[in-house]
């Protein structure tokens, strides 16, 4: 029970990893949340609380984190845990930048059932929202920059 999506796009890998940690923000371009928000800063071990677009607000701990290329939450569900990975690479000097969702544990058939299912068009729809969010501001800072956008993306759902 495994999501990714992977994307290709011209702003800098540090202008996607600012839009990532800005916990407080992400309702902006993951159209699964509400709301989130985050007791510290962001940095392995430290935990916030995710508010969904539907259901309850739940926890989630930073497991970890390699600054600039890739971090792990993971919120704990009754007899399962679903796991959010992401992290950043390159492609043709160009930036890529990957979401997984996994869960695993006893009853993550369950909530894969409950969530999963409807997480793949969902995550292709974050995952456009961040790379237009940090492509803005690319384009912001060179508004003479007339270099095409890219619009390639890999999604793969694996059961």
């Amino acid at each position: 029970m495994y999501i990714t999506h992977t994307m290709l796009t011209t702003a800098s890998p540090e202008r996607i990893w600012k839009i990532w940690t800005d916990v407080t923000n992400w309702k902006q371009w993951d159209v699964m949340l509400r709301g989130a928000l985050l007791k510290g800063s962001f940095q392995k071990n430290v935990q916030g609380v995710l508010i969904p677009e539907k259901g309850l607000k739940a926890g989630f701990t930073v497991t970890s984190c390699d600054p600039n290329f890739s971090y792990t939450v993971t919120t704990r569900l009754p007899l399962a845990k679903i796991h959010i990975h992401r992290f950043l690479g390159y492609h043709n000097m160009k930036t890529t930048f990957t979401h997984e969702i996994w869960v695993e544990g006893p009853l993550s058939w369950m909530w894969w059932k409950l969530i999963g299912n409807n997480a793949a068009s969902r995550l292709s729809q974050a995952m456009k929202n961040v790379k237009q969010i940090a492509e803005a501001e690319v384009h912001a800072t060179h508004n003479n920059d007339h270099s095409a956008t890219i619009h390639n993306s890999l999604l793969t759902i694996h059961h």
